[in-house]
């Protein structure tokens, strides 16, 4: 099973980060909880949705669940 970083912004697209890929929920929700990766959700976030884009709901979610939210494939 495939989990993903999901991300839904106000007034945009909702998208998932492509690049990060995790095979389980746990290790989705260890990466995004590390202050560590901070830097890098962040330029993930900002090269898809743009600076000032306010993040309503980051999320962890199979790659299926992600597909159903968006209406395409990830």
């Amino acid at each position: 099973m495939i989990w993903m970083i999901f991300v839904a912004i106000t007034n945009a697209e909702s998208f998932a980060i492509p690049i990060l890929e995790f095979e389980t929920k746990n290790e989705c929700i260890e990466y995004v909880n590390n202050p560590e990766n901070s830097d890098r959700l962040a330029i993930e976030v900002i090269g898809i949705a743009g600076f000032n884009a306010q993040i309503t709901e980051l999320s962890c979610l199979h790659k299926s669940a992600i597909y159903k939210r968006i209406g395409q494939s990830t």
